[in-house]
């Protein structure tokens, strides 16, 4: 009997009358049951013969059927099969087989030895099924029950006991007509069995290595299976606490002259094959377990001279195919010599171009990247056994740092990441004792390091030998570990056991590497990365609707409504080009074919593309409807703007037909692959055709944007000539009152005779600000909006004063700031940067959201635009105050692009929009923060020789005595520099009691950096 802490299988017994009433009202004698919900009667009944309920199925089928009868290894072969491509002949034992064994009738007393709690009762009988749904009855709290019964499963279906029941069961003879159909006249041809798990092999989740795959060493295939089967039994493979569905693939074993795996992309920014293989059985390469670091051939997808190139690797032994007994065997090789086991004989160009070949079928098969197992058979030719989507792939981990020269070792990463732990030497038997975190360090990878519960604990991994696609290291890719090859470095790295390190394995720099470094440099580390364009996170933003981008009746009616309308509209579509807008997968159309929702990502996707179609013809729409306020006549430069409409209507006609072609182009390609049919497309174009998708939506020429060659330049063109047409409409329709001061032109549209008792928005204060700026500037008043159109860069920069703002956000103030990012050749480009990010942290400093909720900071790479906005401000009078210091600080702004070109800011000194994104996406205004901005000032006085303080520095309360001093300081040396006061007197300055000990260091430390000859010298002077 079960023990009381164990409870009880359950088994049935045909001649026995089970208890009929409820559960409580069961004599004691009874002993308690776990399926009193089930049918007594016994395992299931077979009525309909197994082989006519065998699934015959061809590519035709849909692929979920076709995954759920043949697992997913089996579902590729098919595929592979029923497209005309070369594969090894293979049967497939059905779900529906295996399944019927789980049913077969049991004797309990068969499983006493495996579970000794198993209640024997006389003429019981259970199954494997039975059992199943026992464990599914189990709570999450019997974890230590369920993982007793699946070891004892694992092992009862591996044993004798099992087969001699099982052995004449119908699925044991289909199962072996199946065998028997791999055989011809005159040879039983070798076998191997492959697990074919209904979840495995499956797009973002590859689970390779998860089950075994087994060549037949015995007569009977039956007992072959049975292994492979019980594989799936174990718990470590069972994170659900149940055995998930699998098929079967009983698949001719070619004899290999050398074999192993294919990866068709390197990482997302290398397409080049990558060809891991060992002399002999892919064994030897596939598990990743054998102490290998493979022959490697990086094959270039064009044809060529010096189209690949091959590298010798590591090998300490290999596998090769014997016969044994009444079946075959994979025998280990053990290699004397590792650095003679030469097969550069092998590596042909035939060979070369076979792969190459292959694999393209192979992934316009999948439409995604793939992963193959590939053997040259006696002959010569090329044999792929499976294949599987790639999963993970590196690459999207960037550090704009390069690797620390003072490194423990440097290597090759395999999977990315960074992490900070003790170094830890693997020691099997001793995995409790490992410090939670660490970072192993072994010889080469162990079957027991992919067990869950020690891959929870482990922080990374180190290893001397090993591959880069082998199951092993697709299986930390999926776990997002961190692993490194550390090759001859090994040794170094395992004489520093115990230390803390950080491990980074990344781009460094724009080129991959890895490393380890004493210490924690995680900060660091997450201080330098840049933000990656991926995809798959949740979108937090809401895409406009249908409606949203349709302007109301009545907008146009009144320039004032209608011209807001058309801002609104302009700042509505960029949305579409940020982070989170809806486009995000065209930037990345490797990570998105091998997304498990690729299909409805893509299906998001093009809604979100017709939206912004739709929305841009809306924006075309209301231009033409705010020109026709002007009248039938209107002024020269309106009319000049409705003669070009016609030619702006029909480019953009025409580029909508461009789009939906590719949309096309993008779409049907993926429903094909998705529904088990050939593609139309080959996948490396279906790649080519999402770049040029995002084209037609993205690209900008400002220069040319006329010319409409993308919706992007369509928003462009017509922003600009909506506020050409502001003034003129505005005039000629009546409604509102236009003057102008130098570079500045006023459009009231405010009611005539006050705006119901409120106060402007612009107060004379602020127009006096304005008139001080050096560009270009309209100022469009309105009874609840101020709009401050300036141009400064590709996208007039705005400054918005709304009583009533969208989303419910009430009184806010905004400002939209852009630069010239996107033009060709222009200068100072990291200065612009370096300048968008030095305003933000200008605002947090004078807490211009003291009067609002807090300021919220995003950035749109595409636009070359930050937006700035500071909702729910208290009043009208607080928000006409925050502006006008906005002002003051925007007009302190000017030609500083310059300076900071010369400054290294955050270690930096080029930076693109994706650093830039990074350092403003903190909330947190941090110490590095701080120390930036202030050196960003001092730097600002240091390099502009700067003889006054700018009025918005006055408004940095909190830096006025480093303020103070440093421009001091800095008038001190420029007049020492030009010999009109003594180097003394610079001394006497520096070590004046009015400085603090604090300010002193802060400022040599800064003049240090910025300037080290002059820093040291006055370090000299003042010691």
């Amino acid at each position: 009997m079960f023990n009381a802490g164990f409870g009880q299988i359950p088994t049935t017994n045909p001649n026995q009358d089970t208890w009929s009433g409820s559960p409580t009202n069961r004599p004691e004698s009874e002993p308690k049951r776990h399926f009193d919900c089930l049918d007594p009667s016994g395992a299931p009944t077979i009525q309909t013969p197994l082989a006519k309920r065998l699934c015959r199925l061809s590519v035709s089928d849909q692929a979920g059927t076709l995954r759920e009868q043949l697992g997913g290894k089996g579902m590729f072969l098919q595929r592979m099969k029923d497209a005309g491509l070369d594969v090894p002949p293979f049967q497939c034992v059905t779900t529906q087989v295996v399944k019927a064994l789980e049913e077969h009738p049991l004797n309990p007393h068969s499983l006493a030895r495996y579970l000794p709690d198993i209640v024997c009762e006389p003429g019981a009988q259970t199954s494997l099924a039975h059992i199943r749904e026992y464990l599914n009855t189990l709570p999450p709290s019997e974890h230590v029950k369920r993982t007793e019964v699946l070891k004892g499963l694992a092992e009862f279906i591996t044993s004798d006991d099992f087969y001699q029941q099982a052995k004449e069961s119908e699925a044991a003879q289909q199962i072996r007509d199946l065998r028997g159909r791999l055989d011809n006249p005159s040879l039983s041809p070798p076998v191997i069995v492959r697990s074919s798990g209904v979840h495995e092999d499956n797009y973002g989740d590859a689970q390779a290595g998860k089950y075994l795959s087994l060549v037949q060493e015995e007569g009977d295939v039956l007992r072959t299976c049975l292994k492979v089967m019980a594989s799936g039994y174990r718990p470590e493979v069972c994170p659900a606490g149940v055995p998930q569905p699998m098929a079967l693939i009983i698949q001719e074993c070619i004899d290999c002259q050398c074999g192993g795996v294919i990866m068709s992309f390197g990482s997302f920014r290398n397409g080049t094959i990558g060809v891991e293989f060992t002399r002999g059985q892919p064994r030897g390469v596939v598990a990743g377990l054998s102490g290998n670091t493979p022959h490697r051939i990086d094959i270039s997808y064009e044809e060529g001279p010096d189209s690949y190139q091959y590298f010798p690797g590591t090998i300490s032994s290999h596998y090769v195919l014997r016969k044994s007994g009444n079946g075959y065997s994979e025998t280990r090789i053990d290699n004397a010599d590792t650095e003679k086991d030469d097969v550069s004989h092998l590596v042909t160009d035939k060979m070369v171009s076979d792969i190459r070949n292959m694999v393209t079928k192979l992934e316009d098969l999948l439409l995604c990247p793939v992963d193959a197992e590939f053997g040259i058979n006696p002959e010569g030719e090329l044999c792929v056994l499976q294949v599987r989507p790639v999963t993970q792939l590196s690459g999207d981990m960037d550090f704009a740092m390069p690797i620390p020269e003072e490194a423990i070792a440097t290597g090759s990463g395999v999977s990315e990441g960074f992490c900070t732990g003790t170094l830890w030497l693997a020691e099997k038997g001793k995995a409790d004792a490992m410090p939670e975190g660490a970072i192993v360090v072994a010889q080469h990878a162990e079957d027991w390091m992919l067990e869950p519960q020690f891959l929870k604990r482990v922080g990374g991994i180190v290893i001397a030998r090993g591959g880069s696609n082998d199951h092993f290291a697709i299986g930390m890719k999926q776990q997002q570990k961190t692993l490194m090859l550390a090759g001859d470095q090994f040794e170094a790295l395992a004489a520093q056991a115990g230390q803390q390190a950080t491990l980074a394995c990344a781009r460094f720099d724009d080129e991959p590497g890895a490393f380890i470094v004493a210490g924690d440099i995680s900060a660091k580390l997450a201080s330098y990365r840049k933000l990656s364009n991926s995809f798959d996170v949740p979108q937090t933003k809401a895409i406009p609707s249908r409606d949203d981008l349709t302007f109301p009746e009545g907008t146009f009616l009144e320039v004032a409504s209608g011209f807001k309308w058309l801002t609104d509209q302009n700042a509505r579509l960029l949305a579409f080009f940020a982070p989170g807008g809806g486009l995000d997968c065209l930037a990345n159309p490797v990570k998105l074919s091998m997304s498990p929702q690729r299909s409805r990502i893509l299906a998001e996707t093009k809604d979100n593309v017709n939206q912004l179609v739709h929305g841009a013809e809306a924006l075309l729409q209301g231009y033409r409807a705010f020109l026709q306020l002007a009248g039938e006549k209107g002024s020269p430069k309106v009319q000049l703007l409705r003669d070009e409409l016609p030619q702006l209507s029909n480019r953009f006609e025409t580029l909508q037909k461009t789009i939906q072609s590719g949309l096309d182009s993008v779409i049907l390609p993926m429903q094909a692959a998705e529904e088990g049919r050939l593609s139309p497309r080959i996948f490396r174009q279906w790649l080519a055709d999402c770049h040029n998708l995002q084209s037609d939506l993205q690209a900008l020429n400002p220069k040319k944007a006329e010319q409409v060659q993308s919706v992007h330049e369509l928003i462009f063109a017509l922003h600009q000539r909506f506020l050409e047409a502001l003034a003129p409409v505005t005039l000629a329709s009546g409604q509102g009152r236009i003057s102008t001061e130098k570079k500045i032109t006023y459009v009231d549209c405010t009611t005539p005779g006050g705006s119901g008792g409120k106060v402007l928005l612009l107060r004379q204060s602020g127009k006096e600000l304005i008139e001080q700026s050096e560009c270009p500037i309209t100022v469009v008043s309105m009874d609840d909006a101020l709009m401050v159109n300036l141009m400064l860069g590709d996208h007039a920069s705005l400054i918005e004063l709304l009583e009533q703002a969208d989303g419910g956000k009430g009184r806010t103030l905004r400002l939209k700031f852009s630069d010239e990012l996107n033009k060709p050749g222009v200068a100072y480009k990291s200065g612009k940067l370096k300048r968008m990010w030095f305003l933000a942290q200008f605002l947090k400093a004078i807490e211009l959201d003291e009067n609002s909720d807090p300021m919220k900071i995003s950035c749109n790479a595409v636009a070359g635009e930050m937006t700035v906005e500071f909702p729910h401000m208290k009043s009208r009078k607080t928000m006409q105050h925050a502006f006008e210091k906005l002002l003051i600080v925007l007009n302190g702004m000017f030609c500083l692009d310059t300076c900071f070109e010369k400054i290294a800011i955050f270690g930096r000194d080029q930076w693109d929009f994706n650093v830039l994104a990074q350092h403003l996406n903190c909330d947190v205004t941090t110490e590095a923060d701080r120390f930036a901005f202030q050196h960003s000032l001092f730097s600002i006085f240091y390099l502009q020789s700067l003889q006054s303080i700018p009025p918005c520095y006055t408004l940095l309360s909190n830096h006025q005595q480093f303020i103070h001093h440093a421009h001091r300081l800095v008038v001190c040396l420029s007049l020492a520099s030009s010999k009109k006061a003594s180097k003394r007197s610079f001394r006497e300055v520096f070590m004046s009691d009015e400085m603090s000990e604090d300010i002193r260091r802060e400022l040599l430390q800064h003049l240090v950096l910025l300037d080290p000859r002059r820093g040291k010298r006055l370090c000299e002077d003042v010691s």
